[in-house]
């Protein structure tokens, strides 16, 4: 029995698979509440009064909440079950819901944010975790991309639906559908949830806790400000990353680390996921960033604007699971750096449609460049994850789904941030509304180009690197006689033939 993993309480047959399928939807869920104020933050800045950075946090707030809880997770996992986590998990995201549904004002609708934020956090890594350890041999990589479609189609249709709402109803109606989804999985998974991993009386470190959730605001709140105000903005953020550092340094130094940073120890998962943050803040940028210029621009209603943002995303649920089966056969090359040079072209192309209005264009590069995030995300996770130790991957997963809320944090702050400067500026100096949004989306575009061209050429050293790896390890297991046959002699670059253990 793989340490961690009570083997005898893993279901089979139809309740396996149903189990998997509540997990897959308790993603969508999580995905759903993510993704739901991408498309009304212009929205929030006219109702409530405030400039688009601060409207720009509840997406903000949200991630940072969402990256502490996540450290937290695999402690969360070991101590209280999967059922009490994702019960628990659902219930924060009933009671967010049901306060954003009622907010009176910007700081409740903040507040209804932060709870919902418990959701994520608690679901993307041990959703991960239970996915890589229930699922049948040789089935671990597509999985994880089916997976990264579902929280795709949560991302797809929360702009249409959020957009509808939001157009014919109001703002605070957008926690609408996350009510009734919430409802729906804590009665599912009262009947269908198994706790499937040995418990354990771990603590959870407190201060681990306030250090990381300090040490990622100051940083994300310097970012977001630093366009207005950058001599603090600054002081700031240097004041987080000293407290992250000690954060990191104390994970070393206490019994039960609250997240284990053993994972950085490996070179091929610091790479991998380095490119999988850059490659995702361009996903940011797209589901941020395209929804102000449709609405503030192109004078789209959200629920157009919406509209126009579901098949794009779609576009990067179909590509999750065509990248997912692409890798688990063939490996990473040319996979990776194809994804990369389609997001740069979808990008560099909607740089020059976006100046001459062409809509239709525009969405045509964003569905390009979707597709592109799409085959290198669940791509570079599953890679990522299995080229560490079996021990070592619930540690890993914990640390990538933190890194994806990191660097979602830090594209929305940095563009969203420049944007919104931008705006106030030009509309001070006497433009209009519709042009300045499209000189800020036009500079932001710029500098995240830049940041994907970078990751374009990066990624084509780590595939080939890893195709070599790839190369030697499959030589190396035909090589191992018949008789003897080892778990070590499935293809080892595929997370396919990896089994975790549970934290």
């Amino acid at each position: 029995m793989e340490s961690g993993v009570d083997r005898a309480a893993i279901p089979k047959g139809k309740a396996m698979w149903v189990m998997l399928a509540l997990m897959l939807g308790s993603n969508l869920l999580a995905s759903f509440n993510q993704s739901l104020m991408n498309i009304a933050l212009d929205q929030v800045a006219t109702d409530f009064h405030v400039s688009l950075s601060a409207a720009n946090w509840m997406v903000l707030g949200f991630t940072i909440v969402a990256a502490t809880t996540i450290t937290m997770a695999a402690s969360l996992l070991k101590r209280y079950g999967i059922r009490k986590v994702m019960i628990f998990g659902y219930a924060a995201s009933l009671v967010g819901s049901l306060l954003g549904l009622f907010a009176l004002d910007f700081p409740m609708m903040l507040a209804a944010r932060l709870v919902q934020a418990l959701t994520v956090g608690l679901f993307f890594p041990v959703v991960t975790s239970v996915i890589l350890t229930m699922a049948p041999a040789g089935k671990s990589g597509t999985l994880l991309a089916i997976n990264s479609g579902v929280i795709g189609v949560g991302l797809a249709f929360a702009p249409m639906l959020g957009g509808l709402l939001l157009t014919y109803v109001g703002l605070r109606a957008l926690f609408l559908i996350p009510v009734v989804m919430s409802v729906v999985l804590i009665v599912l998974g009262a009947l269908f949830l198994h706790d499937i991993y040995e418990r354990e009386d771990r603590r959870i470190d407190l201060l681990s806790v306030a250090l990381s959730f300090a040490g990622l605001g100051a940083v994300i709140f310097g970012l977001n400000e630093v366009s207005r105000d950058p001599l603090p903005s600054a002081v700031i953020m240097v004041a987080g990353v000293v407290v992250l550092d000690l954060f990191a340094s104390r994970q070393f130094h206490i019994l039960a680390p609250l997240l284990n940073l053993a994972p950085f120890q490996h070179r091929r998962f610091v790479a991998g996921e380095t490119l999988m943050m850059l490659g995702y803040m361009g996903s940011i940028y797209m589901s941020l960033l395209v929804p102000l210029y449709l609405e503030g621009t192109a004078g789209f209603s959200a629920f157009i604007a919406g509209c126009f943002l579901t098949v794009p995303i779609l576009c990067y649920a179909g590509a999750c699971f065509v990248g997912g089966r692409i890798e688990d056969a063939h490996g990473i090359w040319p996979l990776v750096p194809a994804g990369f040079l389609m997001l740069l072209s979808g990008f560099v192309i909607m740089a020059i449609t976006s100046s001459l209005m062409l809509v239709i264009a525009i969405m045509a590069c964003v569905a390009l460049s979707y597709a592109g995030v799409g085959l290198v995300f669940p791509t570079l996770k599953a890679v990522d994850l299995g080229s560490l130790p079996k021990q070592l991957y619930s540690h890993g997963s914990s640390i990538h789904s933190t890194l994806v809320q990191i660097a979602g944090s830090v594209g929305s702050a940095l563009f969203v941030g420049i944007m919104s400067a931008d705006v106030d500026g030009l509309m001070a100096a006497g433009m209009s509304k519709a042009e300045a949004y499209a000189s800020g989306f036009s500079h932001t575009l710029l500098i995240d180009i830049a940041i994907v061209a970078v990751a374009f050429v990066a990624s084509i050293f780590f595939a080939r690197i890893m195709r070599k790896h790839r190369s030697h390890q499959t030589s190396q297991a035909n090589d191992r006689p018949a008789a003897a046959p080892t778990a070590q002699a499935q293809p080892a670059s595929s997370m396919s033939s990896k089994r975790p253990c549970a934290s």
